[in-house]
């Protein structure tokens, strides 16, 4: 099911709010502000994130997951969410070159323990 109509409006209200705290921050690093209210702009637009992605899977939820079960079609959006959470559970480093790395929980815990 696409997105419509009250949730479409509260979806995009969220990303324009998110996208005008990104903008400050860029214009922070540009005048080179201090790092701590950098880093709490940051979070402005990371918090917007967050309840912009809540809102998107609590009209899944009500919506495509409803009509899905309803359909005997459970299984494969168990599957997607599925997914969807694992893929949460990776964060990006950065390699020597600069460039971002995805690197994965068990990687992560593999690269803190000591090497005996």
């Amino acid at each position: 099911m696409a997105i419509t109509g009250d949730t479409k409006r509260q979806l995009r209200s969220r990303l324009v709010k998110a996208q005008g705290h990104l903008s400050a921050v860029i214009r922070m690093i540009d005048d080179e502000k201090y790092c701590i209210d950098v880093l709490t702009q940051l979070k402005a637009v990371q918090a917007a994130l967050d309840k912009t992605a809540h809102l998107m899977l609590k009209q899944h939820l009500e919506t495509c997951v409803v009509e899905a079960v309803k359909a005997d079609d459970s299984a494969r959006v168990m599957n997607e969410l599925w997914q969807l959470l694992r893929r949460g559970e990776s964060s990006f480093e950065v390699d020597e070159e600069g460039e971002e790395m995805e690197v994965t929980k068990t990687q992560q815990k593999t690269q803190t323990q000591c090497c005996h």
